[in-house]
Order: structure tokens, then C-alpha cells, then sequence
């Protein structure tokens, strides 16, 4: 990878751009059956609109209670009333791996020179963002 003049460093976003925010619920996808895809999705879209929503209000809130509020909210929606399954998609989303391009081209990245950082809305205690 030929150096860009003048670029020093690389800055990506961290979740569905590096790590698959999808994957926790495909982890668990044959417990969840048919609902599994519908509640990673709006769970996912639920996570985007809190942060949206509370970032414009001026009002704070943890991403990690933000993933959890959306996720309850998705639950709800499909009709899936177990803690034991919330509790194991928020660990699985606490642990999310990179998606494997990813990895590749932040590997290439650092070969050629540059530094990476993620610019995200991340709780600090992500163990993804720390590995």
C-alpha cells in the first residue's frame, strides 16, 4: 500500500464498520429462530436512534445502557420475554470480533506506516474497542 501524502493516521468508526454488530443474535440464531434477524435489526436500529436522539437533547447516556435499551425495546417488539437470552446477547455484544477485512486491511494500514484509532460513541469498558 503506497503512502498518501500528508495522510498520517486512519480513523474508523467501531461497530458495522469493524466489529459485526449483527453477530450476537446469529450466535444464538437457532434459539431465536425466525425472530432472530428482525430483533438484530431493530435492535440495531434502536441502538442508532437513542444515540441519536439523546446526543440531540444534549442528554448523555452510556452507549453500553443505550445497546441495552435497545435491545429491550427489540425484545419486546418480537415477542421474546427471556432474561437468560438478554443476558447472553449483551455479553456476546460486550465481545464482538472484527469483521475479517477488517482485520486484514488495519493490518495493512500499520504495514504501510499509518496509525489507527477508532472514533466511536463506545463505552470505554468495550472489551471489542480494547483488543
Amino acid at each position: 500500500m503506497e503512502k498518501m501524502q500528508g495522510i498520517k493516521a486512519c480513523v474508523f468508526d467501531a461497530y458495522g464498520t469493524l466489529f459485526d454488530v449483527h453477530a450476537p443474535t446469529a450466535a444464538i440464531a437457532d434459539e431465536l429462530g425466525g425472530k432472530a434477524k428482525p430483533l438484530s435489526e431493530t435492535w440495531r436500529s434502536k441502538q442508532l436512534q437513542y444515540t441519536w436522539l439523546r446526543s440531540l437533547m444534549g442528554d448523555y447516556t452510556d452507549f453500553w445502557q443505550i445497546t441495552g435499551d435497545g435491545l429491550d425495546y427489540a425484545m419486546a417488539e418480537q415477542d421474546v420475554d427471556d432474561p437468560g437470552i438478554r443476558e447472553r446477547l449483551m455479553s456476546l455484544y460486550m465481545k464482538l470480533q472484527a469483521y475479517p477485512d477488517a482485520v486484514d486491511t488495519l493490518g495493512k494500514l500499520k504495514q504501510a506506516g499509518f496509525a489507527t484509532a477508532i472514533l466511536s460513541n463506545g463505552s470505554p469498558r468495550d472489551a471489542a474497542i480494547r483488543s
